[in-house]
């Protein structure tokens, strides 16, 4: 067994490539925007036919590259699946593929297709962020840029989950009011005695309720005591 977990690492940002990576981001989320617009007018969260109703139009419009666009859909059916009510998208962050994103293990750089060019950064990561990447090949990730206006890329990893090992003999217990417990094997405990003392203490209650006089409620609390052991008792046999 599997499990995919997002490995967050910082990327280091040439000057001159800050403007192109802000431009993607800008652009993606105009992109996701335009795409929202167009699913709540049809009503339409479907993947597919949303693509045949946006992905022509919003990549001409944006300019993006046409993974870009698959992804901007995707994101924005996956949000209206997710929330009730989905607002305008912000340019913080953009998915990637494997057909715009590679993670290069020798030298932890990773490669991401901006609107003119596909650009290497290094990653300034520590031996955490090492360990989890160590042999991997990841095809998916998400470029995000934060409020302090560092770039992170969260790389979506699939690890192995080591076997629980051999579970012991287990009993299943089904409980319930006519029949207190009945196991997986077959065995039952009547509870017809049971239900009659609760019952009892229900009739008990509710007159004590309808008093509504201080000595009553001193009733009434020491009432809820016994019921509560009554109870615990009840389930440490079960338990047994």
């Amino acid at each position: 067994m599997t499990q995919t977990i997002s490995v967050s690492c910082k990327l280091q940002v040439p000057v001159d490539l800050r403007p192109e990576i802000d431009r993607t981001l800008h652009l993606f989320a105009d992109a996701c925007n335009q795409i929202l617009a167009v699913a709540k007018r049809e009503r339409c969260c479907n993947t597919t036919k949303l693509h045949h109703l946006t992905y022509y139009t919003v990549r001409l419009a944006t300019g993006l590259k046409a993974n870009h666009v698959c992804q901007a859909i995707r994101r924005v059916v996956g949000n209206m699946k997710a929330v009730k009510q989905v607002h305008q998208f912000r340019p913080r962050s953009i998915s990637l593929d494997a057909r715009v994103f590679t993670y290069r293990e020798s030298d932890q750089h990773v490669g991401i297709t901006l609107m003119s060019k596909k650009a290497w950064f290094p990653l300034s990561i520590g031996n955490y962020q090492l360990a989890l990447l160590r042999g991997q090949t990841p095809t998916s990730a998400t470029l995000v840029k934060r409020r302090s206006g560092d770039y992170y890329i969260q790389i979506a990893v699939e690890l192995d989950t080591p076997p629980t090992g051999k579970t012991p003999k287990v009993v299943g217990v089904d409980l319930g009011r006519r029949d207190i417990a009945t196991t997986s094997t077959g065995k039952s405990w009547d509870g017809s005695q049971l239900q009659a003392t609760r019952d009892r203490y229900s009739r008990v209650r509710a007159s004590l309720q309808s008093k509504r006089t201080r000595g009553s409620r001193r009733l009434l609390k020491r009432l809820s005591g016994r019921e509560a052991r009554f109870q615990k008792n009840i389930n440490h046999s079960i338990s047994k």
